[in-house]
């Protein structure tokens, strides 16, 4: 949908004064409206909403310290696509108002949540696909920092669709929204995990809060740096676990992992791609793509490099042993 009222933002004028040849003469100046830089972090309030919410307000803290004249918004307690609807409807009608439009500039849309290969996924096994079908209005993005950020499970992996042409054409929920929104998209290759952080520090200078529940006290220029190299690999599950229970700090990614339930379940979509028989008469790659990155850097348990679509178009990645993607360490 069109964005008209974006481009309508007023410009003001004033007059200064200067010097001109040892006189005073006065001259008139273009005062442009600065908006804010604004920041939408979605969090999911069904199945696992506690711990999704706990992601979204630790992601909230860092992006405020980050970006300390920027506004930082949480929505949650939505539990299904109408109602998901309904907050992007009000926030498209805020950002594209002829009195508000000019306020903010929309940087980032995290969302915290359910999801697959080409859906997001609601209470009752509902779904919403960013399609054309869905009809969600497309926001007025900032033209270099806009992206919509899926913490979600498997937002980038179209092998995982099984479908050669959408394989074939990476089709999968990152590049739909890429497409319909018209701007950058960033999906998860693997399962989502939680990775909760010990980033506690003696005698230092800076204390955030943590939803009530705790103090986390940093120096004002190591505290990200901190968390981005802590974030970089998933601790064991058994001490994760622990600190998961104690409420610490999280982070929402998809690691590449072959531990547990994770494990089972990627193997399982490892084994339908590679009986799938379609595929295996194609020209497509004879084993599931994914397992093999996941693979390869599942012994230290690093981040699985994500895939960015830029209104349909696939950056580039790299999956390397100790390799960290700039797309991860931005976004994460």
């Amino acid at each position: 949908m069109p964005n008209e009222n974006t481009q309508k933002c007023k410009i003001f004028t004033a007059q200064t004064s200067k010097l001109e040849n040892g006189e005073v003469a006065t001259e008139e100046v273009i005062l442009k409206n600065v908006p804010t830089p604004l920041f939408i972090l979605f969090a999911y309030g069904g199945t696992g909403a506690a711990n999704f919410l706990r992601a979204a307000e630790f992601k909230k803290q860092r992006l405020e310290f980050k970006y300390p004249d920027a506004e930082v918004r949480i929505i949650k307690g939505f539990e299904y696509p109408l109602q998901f609807k309904a907050e992007w409807k009000k926030l498209y009608n805020e950002l594209t108002n002829s009195e508000t439009a000019c306020k903010y500039a929309l940087w980032h849309v995290h969302y915290f949540g359910h999801g697959d290969e080409i859906s997001l996924t609601f209470r009752s096994y509902s779904r919403l696909y960013f399609d054309s079908s869905d009809n969600m209005e497309r926001l007025p993005w900032h033209p270099n920092e806009g992206i919509f950020v899926l913490h979600s499970c498997r937002g980038a992996a179209f092998e995982d669709t099984l479908n050669i042409t959408y394989i074939e054409n990476q089709i999968c929920l990152a590049n739909t929204i890429s497409k319909q929104q018209k701007t950058r998209c960033l999906g998860q290759v693997t399962f989502g995990s939680f990775n909760a952080l010990d980033i506690l520090t003696d005698n230092n200078k800076v204390a955030i809060p943590l939803n009530k529940r705790a103090n986390i006290f940093h120096p004002k220029d190591k505290w990200e740096a901190d968390i981005i190299s802590k974030a970089k690999y998933r601790s064991h599950y058994a001490y994760n676990y622990v600190k998961d229970f104690l409420e610490q700090p999280a982070v929402l990614w998809g690691y590449a992992l072959l531990t547990n339930d994770t494990k089972e379940r990627t193997l399982d979509i490892k084994q339908k791609y590679e009986n799938n028989t379609k595929i295996q008469n194609s020209t497509l790659p004879k084993l599931y793509p994914i397992y093999q990155e996941i693979e390869k850097l599942a012994p230290k348990n690093q981040i699985l490099p994500c895939r960015v679509f830029n209104k349909g178009d696939l950056e580039e990645r790299i999956v390397e042993v100790d390799v960290f993607n700039q797309n991860d360490l931005e976004y994460i």
